[in-house]
């Protein structure tokens, strides 16, 4: 068994007319693990990319939106058989997922004015940037700090935030002075939330102060829900998890509500960061290598530096799919300029058919012309010589030679109506493939239906690194407290090193080869359920000829 999931693992992208499987493994040549997938609705995106990909990479951490649920159902009891904790975080059903509080991710100064501007920005035009948003912006930053510097990490929370701002009225009494000002007099001189007060709200117009707070507490409104004040009270993961120990983590996000849009771009934009600061850790690689699949990526909203991030992920060992249905639906939200640059940085590109003009023209043009024989309409005759009667003469058609594209923009668009809708137009490198797809049914026989779950089973429990993580920012936050009690002046230099000293010293997370020594473990205790899965790989992958492949 061990020898044939070596030689399976990794990410599938068709496979051949014969039916052999092509699967990019880790160590693959080529210059990332990028892949760009484009599908319409009804093209086999979730059933011929995404659920393979999450079965089959057996050695990778796995992040995968869900917006159905489905892949969770399907999947969930083969990656535990396969060694991995399962986690869930569902936008869609907060009472049905693990729980995620942004506040908890803050490592330096700047990281509160991030989480503030994406949840402003979530609920007001930021093309705007008018008075109150701006306003909105600087106080919620400078709550955030206040929380962050003053509560016990079990209070830093955004509900933490409303519940001050009700304590605390922002109105001016008959003195001249609010119970909002009093509570920042009382801290520190240098203390950087009291800093951010005043050089912020502190300065609006006093009829003004209200109308701030009362702005701000619509933007926050949503959080005053018990359930969601519930889903965002801890963590019961964090992040760095995904790169020391393996996880398979589903976020299920709704396809229509967008409500939470702010949340869910936060979560993924703190992720992004959290990972590559553990990298950072282990000279710029995860202990574990990660798979990102983002289905529906538009509806992650818009990440400022995703361009950048996928030049450079694959050193920190981590592969990204990006997954939309349609091209113009990310030049609607990047941009042409940013977009392009992001399809760039894809080394494999994808296109499953049931796409519009735009998409389609795209991957006409990339896989470039052809040359074709075409008659020209023109014909010649000789005559029969007096003198050679017994020859007949001879006729001739004109044929030239002109260029076109080796695939149409009608033919990409008309993909999906050949063959079933199983075939894909596959870039590697730039050179293209015409590969059929495979759909899980085809390679895993019943096995994902025959081990399907319910989403409404899911029973959320804290990771022992997180619980012991929370402890010891408990034990910081003491010590801190005790520190400045004896300090008479509160210095930010002093703030800003509590901030980075997330060094937190807990048990060494297990290294990749532990790991891989407890998946096979369980294994062997699950080889009923992985049996099939291993059947319809070897049979795909038989005698597999891919030297034509830049693998």
């Amino acid at each position: 068994m061990s020898s044939l999931l070596a030689e399976s693992d990794g990410l599938i992208l068709g496979k051949f007319q014969s039916g052999n499987v092509v699967i990019q493994p880790e160590d693959s040549k080529i210059s990332n693990r990028n892949i760009f997938v484009v599908g319409g609705p009804g093209s086999f995106k979730t059933q011929s990319y995404v659920l393979p990909n999450v079965v089959n990479n057996r050695s990778t951490s796995i992040v995968v939106t869900d917006p159905k649920g489905e892949i969770y159902e399907l999947t969930n009891e083969i990656k535990k058989a396969q060694g991995f904790k399962t986690v869930v975080i569902n936008f869609k059903d907060f009472l049905l997922s693990s729980r995620y509080n942004p506040l908890l991710y803050i490592r330096k100064s700047n990281d509160t004015n991030k989480i503030a501007n994406v949840i402003v920005s979530a609920k007001n035009d930021p093309k705007r940037k008018d008075f109150w948003f701006n306003a909105q912006l600087s106080l919620l930053n400078t709550l955030i700090k206040y929380v962050y510097f003053e509560y016990e990490p079990s209070a830093r929370t955004i509900e933490g935030i409303l519940d001050f701002l009700e304590e605390f009225d922002p109105r001016y009494n008959e003195e001249g002075v609010s119970e909002l000002d009093e509570q920042f007099e009382r801290l520190p001189d240098g203390h950087e939330a009291k800093r951010s007060y005043y050089l912020g709200f502190r300065q609006a117009q006093s009829e003004a102060r209200p109308n701030i707070v009362i702005s701000l507490l619509t933007t926050l409104q949503d959080f005053v829900d018990k359930e969601v004040s519930e889903f965002t009270s801890t963590n019961d993961f964090f992040f760095e998890e995904l790169g020391t120990s393996k996880i398979c983590l589903y976020v299920l996000i709704s396809p229509l509500d967008r409500t939470w849009d702010g949340l869910v771009n936060l979560f993924f934009q703190q992720m992004f960061t959290e990972l590559y600061f553990l990298g950072d850790k282990h000279n710029a690689k995860l202990p574990v290598p990660l798979v990102m699949l983002l289905d529906e990526f538009v509806n992650l909203g818009y990440f400022p530096t995703y361009e950048n991030f996928l030049a450079t992920c694959r050193g920190y060992r981590i592969s990204v799919s990006t997954i939309l249905q349609s091209l113009p639906q990310g030049f609607e939200l990047y941009g042409d300029k940013k977009f392009k640059a992001i399809i760039g940085n894809h080394a494999i590109k994808i296109c499953l058919g049931g796409v519009e003009e735009t998409t389609a023209e795209y991957f006409s043009r990339q896989v470039n012309d052809t040359t074709i024989k075409v008659y020209t309409g023109g014909t010649s005759e000789s005559k029969t010589s007096a003198k050679t009667t017994n020859r007949s003469g001879s006729k001739s058609e004109s044929y030239g030679y002109q260029k076109r594209r080796l695939i149409t923009e009608g033919e990409v668009i008309n993909l999906q109506q050949e063959e079933n809708g199983r075939k894909s137009i596959v870039l590697i490198d730039g050179k293209p493939y015409m590969l059929r797809k495979t759909p899980q049914f085809e390679l895993f026989g019943n096995l994902l239906k025959k081990h399907e779950i319910s989403q409404q089973d899911y029973i959320s429990s804290q990771t022992e690194f997180a619980k012991e993580y929370i402890e010891e920012l408990e034990k910081q936050h003491k010590q801190r407290k005790v520190q400045l009690a004896s300090a008479p002046i509160f210095h930010e230099k002093k703030q800003e090193d509590d901030l980075n000293k997330k060094e937190i010293n807990l048990p060494e997370q297990p290294i990749e080869s532990e790991v891989k020594e407890e998946a096979e473990e369980k294994e062997l205790l699950m080889s009923d359920i992985l049996s099939s899965f291993d059947e319809g790989i070897e049979e795909n992958t038989a005698n597999n000829d891919n030297s034509e492949l830049p693998f």
